[in-house]
């Protein structure tokens, strides 16, 4: 009896690691996912004017979970700029941004033409244009097409026809 227990130890310390590996595969590719969706997002929105920076800026804090994700899209195009991923502190104004991805619930100024993601829930008075919500085991997006508006960008029918929401 006692000689078959390192064998079921094994085996049951194998299968808790095979979950926890699991689990966090699907944290993994959950950041990938968002990742892909800002790429789309900023494929299907419009900015007002030309832009002013020769490359596509995309600003988030280099300690978030989707800096890694973001920076794996680095060189692909956005029309005909280059996409480029910068580090911002949200507790200063960021630089000239195209796309500016905000974590959590503290709110955020408007920004001229800058498309604001937030990656959770979109809060009243808030100038996220597009959420990403986790909604069970599925990443969807919200728009508010008003605070778009108020920074100048307009979203594709297409782009608008997908969201869970769109105010």
């Amino acid at each position: 009896m006692f000689r078959h227990m390192p064998i079921r130890i094994a085996v049951l310390i194998g299968s808790v690691l095979m979950i926890v590996s699991t689990s966090t595969f699907g944290q993994a590719d959950d950041v990938a996912l968002k990742a892909a969706f800002i790429y789309n997002f900023a494929l299907f929105t419009t900015w007002q004017g030309p832009s002013n920076t020769p490359d596509f800026r995309v600003c988030t804090t280099s300690d978030g979970e989707l800096w890694n994700s973001l920076q794996r899209l680095r060189g692909k195009r956005v029309g005909t700029r280059q996409w480029a991923v910068y580090p911002v502190s949200l507790a200063e104004t960021p630089p000239r941004c195209d796309v500016l991805v905000v974590s959590g619930s503290a709110s955020t100024p408007a920004y001229p033409a800058t498309l604001i993601v937030r990656d959770g829930e979109l809060s009243p008075n808030d100038s996220a244009a597009i959420a990403l919500v986790t909604e069970g085991n599925h990443v969807r997006f919200d728009i508010d097409t008003r605070a778009a508006r108020r920074s100048g960008l307009t979203f594709s029918s297409k782009l608008l026809s997908l969201a869970r929401s769109v105010l």
